[in-house]
């Protein structure tokens, strides 16, 4: 038998014991199993278990699920201000020192 079948092996017995409502003694007895090798087998996976969720946090990649801003779905832009031909869309919350600048900045190519 290989590590992964060992490993399969004893997943399956350590689930059967843990939802046998069993004390580990009596489980043991009742299977042929040492309460030694049961201890050792429950530490063991969850070394292994620790050890996957270890490595499972450190990986780069995770799923992103992209969905629309709350001001995307609002056509409304606050207030339009025309220049001329130019026309400016404020939204609301605006900084108005950066607004001012911009009007600054196109007044004299209007």
């Amino acid at each position: 038998m290989d590590r992964e079948q060992r490993i399969r092996e004893w997943t399956s017995r350590v689930e059967e014991y843990r939802t046998s409502g069993l004390t580990m003694a009596a489980w043991c007895e009742a299977q042929g199993i040492s309460i030694h090798q049961l201890k050792y087998w429950l530490n063991r996976l969850k070394r292994l278990s620790d050890s996957s969720r270890t490595n499972a946090s450190t990986m780069g990649w995770v799923p992103v699920t992209v969905t629309s801003s709350p001001e995307n779905q609002n056509p409304d832009p606050g207030v339009v201000i025309r220049i001329g031909q130019v026309s400016i869309e404020v939204a609301n919350g605006f900084d108005p020192q950066l607004l001012r600048q911009v009007v600054q900045t196109l007044m004299p190519l209007c």
